[in-house]
């Protein structure tokens, strides 16, 4: 073990300087307190709690009041819809939540100006966050709710959904969810204030769901679409376009987002 009096130095060039201290120290926010804990037993019980309901309360429900209604009820199919249309919104909300102070925060605070007066590299001050609040986001927001959630669709179904299509679906969830923690970082670049840095990625969001129904087919270009798409891709439905157009354009949405981040930064002065 090195004693702690003693400096290790960390060679990086380029865009990397400064990359791996940044990410050790955004990982160590995740996973070294309890913040991961927190979130996990957050977003379990949001997610897998109405699941849970859907699948097996509403029939219940149902079978009391009214019999005859049950026969037409399909369990699997409506909570996969309540993931779509609910659990994407609600993981948004929850990215946009644990993103807005990353950055700003930090800007307003002078912290982002005491780390950028050290041998780090701008680009690497932003990746750094994206990387440790990705991975947090995809295991514990994404990862975690649709790993139990797969097992309560198993018990619901009478066996097992099938893996790849669902695995697809749940990828979906997790970039949809990637793309606003993304959009909510670029607006803690862009923005100086609070209010156009949550307007503009909770605006993205509810007006999105708005919008896209007016958008027809150009709506599986956007994020917005995700809500229609996951369902219909683990029920393996057709689409009006192959699924990789929706995850793609999202992917390439939530890149641009990087990108913009990156470039504003650069441009600031401090």
């Amino acid at each position: 073990m090195v004693a702690d009096s003693t400096f290790q130095p960390v060679v990086e060039h380029g865009w990397r300087r400064g990359f791996a201290n940044l990410f050790r120290k955004e990982n160590r926010a995740w996973w070294g307190t309890r913040r991961w804990l927190v979130q996990a037993v957050l977003w379990t019980i949001v997610i897998n709690g109405l699941l849970a309901f859907i699948l097996f309360g509403l029939p219940s429900l149902m079978a009391q009041m009214d019999p005859a209604q049950l026969e037409e009820f399909e369990p699997v199919a409506q909570g996969l819809q309540a993931i779509g249309q609910i659990g994407t919104v609600a993981l948004a909300l929850g990215a946009i939540l644990l993103a807005q102070d990353q950055i700003l925060g930090e800007r307003q605070s002078g912290v982002t100006e005491w780390i950028l007066s050290k041998p780090v590299s701008r680009t690497a001050y932003v990746l750094s966050k994206l990387a440790a609040d990705g991975i947090g986001v995809v295991v514990v927001l994404a990862g975690l709710p649709m790993a139990i959630a797969y097992g309560l669709f198993w018990l619901a179904n009478g066996g097992p959904l099938p893996l790849i299509p669902f695995l697809i679906g749940a990828a979906g969830l997790a970039l949809h969810t990637l793309f606003y923690l993304s959009l909510t970082l670029m607006m803690g670049v862009v923005a100086d204030r609070r209010e156009p840095l949550l307007g503009v990625p909770l605006g993205v969001l509810f007006g999105g769901l708005i919008l896209v129904s007016f958008l027809g087919t150009l709506g599986l270009f956007t994020p917005w679409s995700m809500a229609a798409v996951l369902p219909a891709v683990v029920l393996e439905q057709a689409l009006p376009l192959p699924a990789w157009v929706p995850l793609s354009s999202t992917a390439v949405l939530a890149a641009l987002c990087v990108a913009v981040a990156l470039w504003k930064l650069k441009n600031l002065e401090f």
